[in-house]
């Protein structure tokens, strides 16, 4: 039900102009400034056992490949350069591989080359600013392995699925590479839920001072959380046509227990 609520909020924004700003779909990618280094992660799985890895150079992750384990390799901050050598190695399409390294993208998935690739944004409230801030991810699944781009090498949600994959047992460590893909993308998902709680304690807070502490700042205020949301719809709407996207792929990477 308090999901329910803060859902609700995003409503009364259905204005012509909110509209006009969520069709925005940016084909030239704005530049973006590369990281000093990428930090290369690696799950490797199944269920008897797991073993963790931290990459010097993109070049070792050829290995995972073939693995007949299952491979989660986590790319924090995107070099041009590293993606390239990455996409070649896994067969990803040029286009795909554009797309990671673009920013400013909507929400999307493609199905091509035998893999399967959806882009989102991670969502986090920034206390100070009393902003959301985005974080681009781009996920590709093959046969046996899970690749995850980020922008942000200090911040993520996926700590709960790290623990998940260390622990014997878990219906991670006993399913396949879709199950992983489809964890990451239901952790993002569930963190908006999170952005929308905090939003919401905003506004209560904002209509406390409204009935009790008018003053000429409640405007601005206003505005700012109008702002927010908007932008949090923005990010959020696209996702429900993705995952459908995913739900119809007839690809053969996605098994019936999703």
């Amino acid at each position: 039900m308090r999901r329910k609520k803060y859902i609700s909020l995003l409503n009364p924004f259905e204005k012509q102009i909110t509209k006009r700003v969520l069709q925005v779909n940016p084909t030239i990618a704005p530049l973006r400034k590369e990281p000093a280094k990428t930090i290369i992660s690696v799950y490797e799985y199944n269920a008897t056992g797991v073993t963790e890895e931290q990459l010097d150079k993109v070049e070792d992750c050829y290995k995972y490949l073939h693995t007949p384990n299952i491979s989660w390799i986590n790319l924090d901050g995107l070099k041009k350069t590293d993606i390239d050598k990455v996409c070649t190695m896994f067969g990803i399409h040029p286009l795909i591989a554009e797309d990671i390294f673009s920013s400013g993208q909507r929400p999307k998935m493609d199905d091509l080359n035998q893999l399967l690739f959806c882009l989102l944004n991670m969502l986090y409230f920034n206390v100070v600013t009393n902003s959301v801030e985005s974080e681009q991810v781009s996920l590709v699944l093959g046969a046996n392995f899970v690749l995850s781009f980020q922008e942000d090498a200090s911040r993520d949600v996926f700590n709960p699925l790290r623990e998940k994959i260390k622990t014997a047992g878990s219906k991670v460590r006993q399913s396949g590479g879709d199950y992983l893909f489809y964890s990451l993308i239901d952790m993002i998902v569930d963190n908006y839920f999170v952005i929308m709680e905090q939003l919401g304690e905003k506004i209560e807070g904002l209509e406390e001072d409204i009935t009790q502490r008018p003053d000429n700042k409640t405007l601005a205020k206003i505005n700012m959380l109008r702002k927010e949301m908007i932008f949090l719809k923005r990010n959020i709407s696209p996702v429900r046509e993705m995952v459908n996207g995913i739900l119809r792929s007839e690809s053969y990477l996605i098994e019936g227990h999703l």
